[in-house]
């Protein structure tokens, strides 16, 4: 555990904008929405995914979500702009819905928009997509990590001249995605990174790197700022797994994939699954400690990708796996994976300066 160099297994720890807090744990729920996945804001509509189910969400009121559209694979990832709603699906490309390209399917052959992780409107006919992998799906986020899958790409799409191009190659599951004058800030999940790629020329240029955690989506703040989700925190076990190859192969292939010794979106859901925090008795025994593998955790960033602070959900938290945030009349929502739920931040300036 004390190795140095490219066999050193620190990491970051959560301080200066990152200093942990309750901000997220405490955040009322909006609605309880199972296995929620993305969030996007359409004009005054705020609108989420569950598994293939496309859900139509009441901010102001207690209305239950409603059901708008359903596909014949999960939802993966989503964005808007006007009354265009891009959607991405696992195995399955993107679809458009509304605005001048409604109906409109992008599905090229291969494995080039086969695991579509975030989108991103260039301008009304171009989209930026991120694709994880060439070899896993959307959801698999895990399983690439633990089998240091680095195919993934950023991919522009031409609705008008129904092309793709791609524009970035060799990325560790590239998760996240905003547009910004002439390039894209990805977040690369693998690499603990935020990368500026310049379009159309493919110049990839580093940000933020050593990141505390591992990236997901990005999105636009009102304010000018970009709000920066994250699947979990690193911790020096995995860290350490990652580096022996023999081990975690095996792990791989023989434990089924809700028992991995790897980050997660929830947990103690099994007591099949690696415990969480300390002080645990299990079969009669006190277990002193035990590395954090789920967590909550959302921080905002300026124009140029630099954290300023942060909301979370600590260890002994619930509303983990933070995967999507977006911004609808002035508040901020946050789809927490782990425990379900979107939940609703009022005025996030005001509780992030608290």
């Amino acid at each position: 555990m004390l190795g140095r160099r490219e066999g050193a297994v620190t990491v970051p720890v959560l301080d200066g904008p990152f200093l942990p807090n309750q901000k997220l744990e405490i955040a009322p729920v909006l609605c309880e929405i199972d296995q929620v996945d993305n969030l996007v804001a359409l004009g005054a509509k705020l609108l989420a995914s569950s598994g293939s189910a496309l859900l139509r969400l009441e901010p102001t009121s207690s209305l239950s979500p409603e059901t708008v559209a359903r596909f014949d694979t999960p939802i993966t990832a989503m964005a808007g702009l006007g009354e265009a709603l891009a959607i991405g699906l696992d195995r399955n490309g993107v679809v458009v819905r509304g605005g001048r390209f409604d109906g409109m399917v992008v599905q090229p052959p291969g494995d080039v928009l086969q695991c579509p992780t975030a989108i991103a409107w260039l301008d009304e006919s171009t989209l930026a997509v991120c694709n994880g992998s060439k070899h896993v799906g959307a959801l698999d986020w895990r399983r690439a990590l633990m089998t240091r899958d680095n195919s993934g790409s950023v991919v522009v799409v031409d609705l008008a001249k129904d092309k793709v191009t791609i524009a970035a190659a060799g990325l560790g599951w590239p998760s996240g995605l905003v547009a910004s004058a002439g390039q894209v800030f990805v977040s690369e999940c693998l690499r603990h990174r935020i990368l500026a790629v310049a379009l159309p020329s493919g110049g990839i240029r580093e940000l933020v790197t050593g990141l505390p955690g591992y990236p997901a989506r990005l999105t636009r703040s009102a304010a000018g700022g970009v709000w920066l989700c994250f699947y979990s925190v690193r911790n020096q076990l995995v860290e350490f797994i990652l580096r022996e190859d023999a081990y975690r192969t095996r792990m791989v292939n023989e434990v089924p994939e809700d028992y991995w010794m790897a980050p997660s979106l929830c947990s103690g859901r099994s007591f099949k699954e690696p415990m969480q925090g300390s002080q645990l008795k299990q079969m009669g025994i006190l277990k002193p400690y035990s590395v954090t593998r789920s967590y909550g955790l959302v921080a905002y960033c300026d124009a140029n990708m630099t954290p300023i602070g942060s909301f979370h959900s600590r260890a002994d938290g619930t509303r983990h796996g933070a995967v999507a945030a977006a911004e609808c009349g002035g508040a901020l929502y946050v789809a927490s994976r782990g425990s379900n739920a979107v939940l609703a931040i009022r005025d996030p300036a005001a509780v992030l300066s608290e």
